[in-house]
């Protein structure tokens, strides 16, 4: 194992490792055996030392579809349908895999709206933690077969970095079928270069990125990027490294993988929450005055929004935009059709037009997160 990533492994207590489809299963469609059982016993090695691990792992569909012999899945309800059937020969071969090395696992499936809902975003951390403190490997891995279009996390290296994100886990590593990020897509041109460290996702970064889909899975370099962006604001490291190669933690080298390195001005827990949470097209459109209240750490007023589009209701997170550019994220106090009503006026005046008054602010400073 190399020495820095022993030492910034020894670092983390807490690691999440996504595992992607096209590493899991083969051309054939068939799961890597040997290649799974190399992994588990990296991972029991990152245990003795003291590391707790959870695993994001892609697969179901791919599986689901080999068994029901179909070359191409061509809408959501077949996909849902093969990881139904997948979804349990995944789960059997991780734990006859943990078992050989007398370790536990376990299984849970989580769609983006059990981590929209507060209550359950706690529950499920909880649930995690104790887990973890049984020394129990969780297998995490989005339920396909009830998730709907609208509220998917749409990719397991979102729904890793986010779970990354609920356990405040130092780092994150993604094994893909290439070494990193590259200036260009290396399996098109000899003159692609690996970019191995990041410390901000900036214009130049976002340029790099090859826009093609894996065969078996939703992400590609775009997902991967974007689940960065997540664990850079979050506070943990994002490792992408080849996980072709068996022992694929034990491979892991600097210079050839690349590190998203993390920011030292990190959101708070409650704000990664706010942060994170799907939203349906909700955005307030702001007036010059309540822009610059919010980069005082003010609260939104009424009287400062000029427009509103899309649907939200009362708790819902909604994007606030000024001349046309997002400026933060907050949990609103009253509904469109509301809103609608109040927007440009007075607190003092909800009382008249609504016939109540919920709160004087229509988004408080503690709900509020400035964009980056």
């Amino acid at each position: 194992m190399n020495k820095k990533f022993a030492e910034l492994a020894k670092k983390s207590k807490v690691i999440v490792i996504k595992v992607g489809s096209n590493i899991l299963v083969n051309e054939k469609h068939s799961l890597r055996k040997k290649w799974l059982a190399s992994l588990v016993e990296d991972v029991q090695k990152l245990q003795k030392k003291g590391s707790k691990i959870i695993i994001v792992s892609s697969g179901a569909i791919a599986l689901g579809r080999k068994i029901l012999s179909k070359k191409k899945l061509t809408n959501l309800h077949e996909k849902q349908a093969a990881a139904s059937i997948g979804q349990i020969q995944l789960s059997q071969e991780w734990q006859k895999a943990f078992a050989k090395c007398k370790i536990q696992s376990s299984q849970i499936l989580i769609t983006a709206e059990d981590l929209n809902e507060r209550r359950k975003y706690l529950n499920i951390r909880n649930t995690i933690y104790s887990l973890m403190d049984l020394n129990v490997v969780p297998i995490i891995n989005e339920n396909d077969t009830t998730s709907t279009e609208e509220i998917r996390f749409g990719d397991n290296d979102k729904l890793s970095a986010m779970i990354a994100n609920v356990l405040s886990a130092e780092l994150l590593i993604l094994l893909s079928d290439v070494n990193g990020l590259y200036t260009s897509n290396p399996k098109k041109s000899a003159q692609a270069k690996l970019i191995t460290s990041v410390e901000e996702v900036n214009q130049q970064i976002e340029k790099y990125i090859d826009k093609d889909l894996s065969e078996f899975g939703s992400g590609g370099m775009q997902a991967k990027v974007n689940a960065a962006k997540l664990c850079i604001q979050s506070g943990s490291t994002m490792i992408i490294s080849n996980g072709l190669v068996n022992n694929p933690l034990g491979n892991i080298h600097p210079k050839s993988s690349t590190w998203f390195l993390p920011s030292k001005n990190i959101l708070t827990s409650r704000q990664q929450w706010i942060w994170n949470r799907p939203i349906q097209k909700a955005i307030l459109h702001i007036d010059e005055g309540a822009a610059k209240a919010l980069k005082k750490n003010s609260s939104l007023l009424a009287i400062g929004v000029k427009a509103i589009e899309g649907r939200f209701y009362r708790g819902d997170t909604v994007l606030i935009h000024y001349n046309k550019r997002e400026l933060a994220r907050g949990m609103i106090n009253y509904d469109f059709k509301e809103m609608d009503k109040i927007k440009g006026r007075k607190s003092k005046e909800f009382s008249d037009i609504l016939g109540f008054v919920r709160e004087d602010e229509i988004i408080h400073k503690d709900n509020l997160v400035a964009s980056r």
